[in-house]
């Protein structure tokens, strides 16, 4: 049996091209976007710097590519989890579960979206940038109690950024140890939390 690729490699991608992307995603959530060179990937791919060229014209663009397809796959994911529910405690439920099950099976894409936003997110293409995760967030919250309530604007953004904040510092304390995992342990806690603050 042939071993599952990961999302953001393409059948169709050849082998140096594989473990090329393999390779800069381990060390771009490990080590950090500004401690990995181009020499480190070529290095621990078992490249070199010409074949990696060969596929990506610079770190850079590599980096950005990985960002667009681990972006993407996270949303489209997200936005499934709540398109999957019809009322609000459903879709709740459906994407906090969706995000901590990616937590569990992408714990690398998930640090290295996390970790490098602030540099890639700008540099990112605009149909990247059309598809938020606040933005999922802030539908999520406008369905709420408290939405229902007649709350601010400004609150149901709050709301929406406590949300994706919590979420994104549960997985930070997995991460470094602070707190078990997997992830999915924390899906009713959460859940319930969630709850309580947007009612």
């Amino acid at each position: 049996m042939r071993d599952r690729l990961p999302f953001y490699i393409s059948e169709h991608d050849p082998k140096a091209k594989r473990e090329i992307l393999r390779v800069a995603l381990k060390l771009f959530s490990h080590s950090g976007l500004a401690a990995t060179s181009i020499r480190d990937i070529a290095r621990e791919s078992g490249f070199t710097n010409p074949a990696l060229y060969k596929h990506f014209a610079s770190k850079e663009e590599l980096a950005i590519y990985l960002f667009e397809t681990c972006h993407g796959k996270v949303w489209t994911s997200c936005a499934a989890a709540l398109a999957s529910a019809e009322d609000f405690s459903g879709k709740l439920n459906a994407y906090v579960n969706q995000w901590l099950a990616l937590r569990d099976a992408h714990p690398d894409v998930l640090a290295f979206l996390s970790d490098s936003a602030r540099v890639l997110w700008p540099k990112a293409g605009k149909s990247a940038r059309r598809h938020t995760m606040i933005g999922l967030a802030k539908s999520l919250v406008a369905e709420s109690p408290l939405a229902r309530r007649g709350a601010s604007a400004g609150d149901l953004d709050l709301a929406a950024a406590t949300l994706q904040g919590t979420l994104a510092e549960l997985f930070r304390m997995i991460e470094v140890g602070v707190v078990d995992g997997p992830a999915l342990h924390w899906q009713n806690g959460l859940v319930t939390l969630f709850q309580r603050s947007l009612t």
